[in-house]
């Protein structure tokens, strides 16, 4: 019986010696294949790229990113107690590819700026309810908005302005495209028959999409540091969307 278990015993450390064995032996043969091809490269002048970093800011660039913008009036709506908080948070996000600011309840942006348009709920029915969310920062840049209702049916959704309807889509058409399209269209319209040089953007898209006012001007300088931020958050003009 002793016998037997000794017997196991060695057996089972030799199959684990085995093991540690036929482990070394692949990464010491792993290691020299690496070293042969480094030589070839080298012989053959061939020169390793340089890793793939993604571009972002630092600290110094995203707050002059941030001032730059500011200057342009990208705070206008914001009250002067709270500047200072809002541009830490746009100093922030700048340095993690996009820019926003902390949300409320509702998830209007501190800026006033960045508004909730998930794609989804404006397709069923919330194109007017999120143009009111948007309504203190519209009245303010001339728009006036007396009555906003959707009117939201079997065959087709209209949006009511001011007692006007504007038609969203008919049935059949792609209502989560159409839905977000048609709110730009639509408070684009209202902005420059107010004379206002705001313009309404699309960012990211979905369920998680989000629309953003920004001037001509802030949108120029945005796309020209397009390369430090996120592609699938820069603003999206209405004609990108189709027809």
């Amino acid at each position: 019986m002793l016998l037997a278990w000794a017997c196991m015993i060695a057996g089972t450390g030799a199959l684990v010696v085995g093991v540690v064995v036929y482990r070394a032996n692949r990464e010491a043969e792993g290691r020299d294949v690496s070293r042969l091809f480094s030589a070839v490269k080298q012989w053959l002048g061939i020169k390793e790229p340089p890793p793939f970093r993604i571009p972002t800011l630092d600290q110094a660039e995203a707050e002059r990113a941030v001032d730059r913008l500011i200057d342009m009036g990208f705070l206008k709506f914001v009250a002067e107690p709270q500047k200072a908080a809002v541009r830490r948070q746009l100093i922030e996000t700048a340095r993690n590819r996009y820019l926003d600011s902390d949300w409320d309840d509702e998830c209007v942006a501190a800026d006033l700026r960045s508004y909730p348009a998930d794609a989804e709920d404006l397709a069923e029915g919330q194109v007017g309810a999120t143009m009111l969310l948007m309504k203190p920062v519209l009245e303010r840049e001339g728009v006036k908005l007396e009555s906003v209702v959707d009117d939201f049916g079997d065959e087709k959704y209209e949006l009511v302005v001011n007692g006007k309807p504007h038609l969203i889509y008919e049935k059949g058409q792609d209502s989560w495209t159409l839905g977000l399209k048609r709110l730009l269209e639509i408070s684009n319209g209202l902005l420059e028959k107010a004379g206002s040089a705001e313009r309404l953007y699309a960012v990211y898209g979905g369920n998680e999409g989000r629309v953003m006012l920004l001037t001509p001007e802030m949108l120029d300088y945005i796309e020209s540091i397009g390369d430090v931020l996120d592609h699938g958050w820069m603003p999206r003009r209405s004609e990108e969307f189709g027809k």
